[in-house]
């Protein structure tokens, strides 16, 4: 098959979940037999040469083909289309609409997808989710939706309607978007394969997590969850985040609001490198995944691979890998109290009853998400795409509305410009 993914980010640069997705997945593809490209579509990537990495060729979008969009595009009153559907189209003029290939598939995030389900079909569409950019907004901060958000979301649902078939990594956000759409959403987990697994002996009895200080990652809750139990030592590893609406950072609303728990139970280390996050990963007494919304959450896998005992969210999509009890823990994010119970029944262990829990967890990742399973499991899909004889759905309202106009609208003004770059950055920042 040929095959092209529209994509936020990919390799060599460094990222976040989806260049940890498609990075060993595409490679992988390739080894199959399939010809892969992927089109890098960001702001910061614009106009970088083309190479060819582990057999997958890798373009950028060029600039001239965004700007060409961009004048389309200024009939678009919102910031988040404003900000993403220039690079959404420009990446569907350089791809020539798909010309050529069997598969396209664009990611939900960055809006990628849209100009791809709402134009003329030269190849089979289907999107990947990993966190749409409304998906983002809404669980950020509840408490801030705006009806800029409620306009994208709307047209995110409105959109994935007229797709061909559609991905995502996780059970949860299966589950998330069919109750939106009402459509079949195939599972395809996240292929992993490590170059070797380790048996940790000797792990510390403080807990971890990876991740930015954000109410999405459920930095509350473990506030919240850290006031019941007495003893417990928890580090967060991650950059902070604005929270709310008036100017103050994560940080500074936690050490207002929980100052008992704050800088004692939980001790935020702030962002570190790759590597050494992971030394913190491996020097864990285990991790905990406490988003109150994740597509996956990769870092389950760099602890399970490291032998470390997972406590996961069950709004988290890596919860599709823990057997509560056996390979790890399960807890409920709308109760504090159950998170608390997890939290006091992993400090009750030996270190050989984690070290077993972590080998039990190991073995689950190598039946689940091994390279044969995972490529098997994403080719027939593909091939279920193309055997499909069910015309492609237009809609023309949708594609009215997403479409750049062929009239020439006045430019934005620099306030709301820059009002735009701040949402770009923003987004990137939360992938």
């Amino acid at each position: 098959m040929k095959l092209l993914y529209i994509l936020p980010e990919y390799l060599p640069d460094s990222g976040g979940g989806i260049i940890t997705f498609y990075g060993q997945l595409l490679p992988a593809l390739m080894d199959a037999g399939n010809t892969v490209k992927v089109l890098v579509c960001n702001h910061q990537t614009l106009d970088k040469p083309s190479l060819i990495l582990n057999g997958v060729e890798i373009e950028y979008l060029k600039s001239s083909y965004v700007e060409q969009a961009r004048l389309g595009c200024r009939k678009f009153d919102n910031p988040t289309f404003w900000a993403f559907l220039p690079l959404a189209w420009g990446a569907f003029a350089q791809a020539h609409g798909g010309e050529g290939y069997d598969i396209v598939e664009p990611t939900d995030w960055g809006l990628l997808f849209m100009p791809w389900v709402v134009s003329e079909r030269k190849a089979k569409v289907v999107v990947s989710l990993h966190g749409s950019n409304g998906q983002v907004n809404w669980f950020s901060n509840l408490d801030l939706q705006s009806f800029e958000g409620d306009v994208v979301r709307l047209c995110e649902v409105a959109a994935l309607q007229l797709a061909d078939s559609i991905h995502a990594n996780s059970r949860v956000n299966a589950a998330f978007w069919h109750s939106k759409t009402n459509r079949e959403i195939r599972v395809i987990p996240p292929l992993i394969e490590f170059s070797e697994f380790i048996t940790s002996q000797a792990h510390s009895s403080h807990g971890l997590v990876v991740g930015r200080l954000q109410s999405l990652k459920g930095v509350e809750l473990l506030c919240r969850s850290l006031q019941l139990v007495d003893g417990a030592k928890i580090e967060w590893v991650g950059s902070d985040s604005a929270w709310g609406n008036f100017g103050e950072m994560a940080s500074q609303f936690l050490r207002k609001t929980y100052p008992l728990v704050w800088g004692s139970k939980l001790q935020w280390l702030g962002p570190m490198t790759y590597a050494e996050a992971m030394k913190k990963i491996s020097e864990a007494g285990y991790l905990v995944i406490a988003s109150i919304f994740d597509v996956f959450n990769m870092t389950a896998l760099e602890a399970i691979a490291r032998g470390i005992p997972v406590i996961c969210s069950k709004a988290a999509g890596a919860e599709m890998l823990i057997e509560h009890g056996r390979n790890g823990f399960l807890f409920d994010p709308e109760k504090p109290e159950n998170l608390a119970d997890r939290l006091k029944l992993v400090a009750s262990m030996t270190a050989s009853e984690r070290i077993q829990m972590g080998q039990r967890a190991q073995d689950s990742v190598k039946a689940l998400l091994n390279k044969e399973r995972i490529v098997a499991l994403l080719e027939e899909s593909y091939r279920d795409v193309m055997k499909s004889s069910n015309p492609p759905r237009i809609d023309a309202w949708a594609a009215s509305l997403l479409s750049p106009s062929s009239k020439q609208n006045p430019k934005p003004k620099p306030g709301f410009a820059r009002r735009v770059m701040r949402k770009v950055v923003k987004f990137f920042n939360a992938l």
